[in-house]
C-alpha cells in the first residue's frame, strides 16, 4: 500500500530518440504510467543535455510532491558510462563524448543521481523483480537496434575492468568481407542479427528480385525488420531464410556464452525477439544444438524478458541498492 512510508525513485531510460519516465517503488511497482518523450536534439544532430535536464522538471516535481520517501533519480543510457563518476564516456546515438551528465543533473535539481548503461540496468531489473530473480548466473541478451547484453554472475552484476562487459555483439563474425560496424570493427555479429541488419538483408533480397512478398510489403519505401517477419509468417522463402540465419547466429553466440560461463539462464529482450510469437522458443531449441555438455542441454533455461521496460525497473533498483535501502 502506498503512503508516507513508501520508498520510490524516478527512473529514466534515455534511448537514441525517445526518453521514458516512470516512478517505481521499492516493491517494484509502477506508480502511475510510463511517459515517453522525444529526445531534444540540436540542429547539428547532437542531443541537448540542457533540453533533457529541462524535460525532467515536471517529473521531478511530481516525485517531490508525492507522499513517501523520494530517493532520487536512476538513469539508463545506451552508452558507455563510467560508473564511478557518472561520466558518459561515449553515447553514439546522442553524439556525446566525455559528458558529466549525472553531475549536471545533480547540480540542476540537488538530487542524488545514479547513471548506468541501459543493458546493465535491464539485467538488474530482471534479477531483482523479473524472471531471473533468485538465479545466480545468467546473461541478459538484447536483440534490437544492436546486439549485446550484460552478465549477472555469482549473484551480482559483472562489470569487468572498465564496466564495458556484455559487448559480445562486437565479436567479429567475418572480419574480412563483413559489413562495417559502428564500433569501428568489421563483420561484427551485430551487423548480421540486429533489427537494422535484418532490414538491410531484406532490402538486398528485394533488390535481387528474390522476394515479391517483401517488395509488396515495402511498397515505395524501404524494407523494415518488421516487414521481414511479416513476410516470413506469410511463407516467403527469402524471409524464412533471413530469419533462420539470424536465429542460427544468435544461437551460436548464446551457446558460446553458456559454454564459457556455465550459465543457468538466458533472458532475451529487444524488439527482434518480439518479431514472431515463437522466436524465443526457436532460438532456445537451436541454442541447445551448440551447447557443450548434456547438463547444459538439459538444465539451461531460456526465457523472454519479464517486462518490456526492464531498464526502467533496473534504474529504480540501482537507486535503492546504491543507497543501501535493499540488497539484490
Amino acid at each position: 500500500m502506498e503512503g508516507k512510508d513508501n520508498h520510490f525513485a524516478l527512473a529514466i531510460d534515455i534511448g537514441g530518440s525517445k526518453v521514458a519516465y516512470a516512478l517505481i517503488d521499492i516493491q517494484g511497482r509502477l506508480l502511475g504510467s510510463i511517459d515517453k518523450r522525444a529526445v531534444p536534439f540540436y540542429e547539428n544532430g547532437v542531443a541537448s543535455s540542457e533540453g533533457l535536464i529541462a524535460q525532467m522538471h515536471p517529473y521531478i516535481e511530481q516525485a517531490r510532491l508525492r507522499p513517501g520517501t523520494f530517493h532520487g533519480i536512476g538513469m539508463g543510457l545506451c552508452a558507455n558510462v563510467d560508473l564511478r563518476t557518472g561520466m558518459v564516456v561515449l553515447a553514439p546515438n546522442l553524439h556525446w563524448r566525455q559528458l558529466p551528465f549525472a553531475t549536471l543533473v545533480t547540480e540542476a535539481y540537488q538530487l542524488p543521481v545514479f547513471i548506468s548503461m541501459d543493458v546493465r540496468l535491464a539485467a538488474l531489473g530482471e534479477a531483482v523483480w523479473g524472471g531471473a530473480k533468485g538465479v545466480k548466473n545468467f546473461a541478459w541478451v538484447t536483440i534490437g537496434t544492436g546486439y549485446g547484453g550484460y552478465f549477472f554472475l555469482d549473484g551480482k552484476l559483472y562489470d569487468g575492468r572498465h564496466a564495458f562487459a556484455g559487448n559480445f555483439g562486437h565479436i567479429p563474425f567475418d572480419e574480412v568481407t563483413g559489413y562495417p560496424c559502428g564500433c569501428g570493427l568489421k563483420g561484427c555479429i551485430e551487423t548480421y542479427v540486429s533489427g537494422p541488419a535484418i532490414a538491410r538483408t531484406g532490402q538486398a533480397a528485394v533488390d535481387a528480385s528474390r522476394s515479391p512478398t517483401l517488395k509488396r510489403l515495402a511498397g515505395k519505401g524501404r524494407v523494415t525488420c518488421e516487414s521481414v517477419f511479416q513476410a516470413e509468417a506469410a511463407g516467403d522463402p527469402a524471409a524464412i531464410e533471413i530469419i533462420e540465419q539470424v536465429i542460427r547466429l544468435v544461437a551460436i553466440s548464446v551457446a558460446g556464452l553458456v559454454n564459457t560461463l556455465d550459465l543457468d539462464m538466458i533472458v532475451l529482450g529487444g524488439g527482434v525477439t518480439h518479431g514472431s510469437p515463437d522466436f524465443v522458443s526457436r532460438l532456445d531449441r537451436r541454442s541447445r544444438c551448440f551447447l557443450m555438455t548434456e547438463e547444459a542441454k538439459r538444465e539451461l533455461v531460456v526465457i523472454k524478458e519479464s517486462f518490456p521496460n526492464s531498464t526502467l525497473f533496473g534504474a529504480a533498483a540501482n537507486v535503492f541498492m546504491s543507497q543501501g535501502v535493499f540488497k539484490c
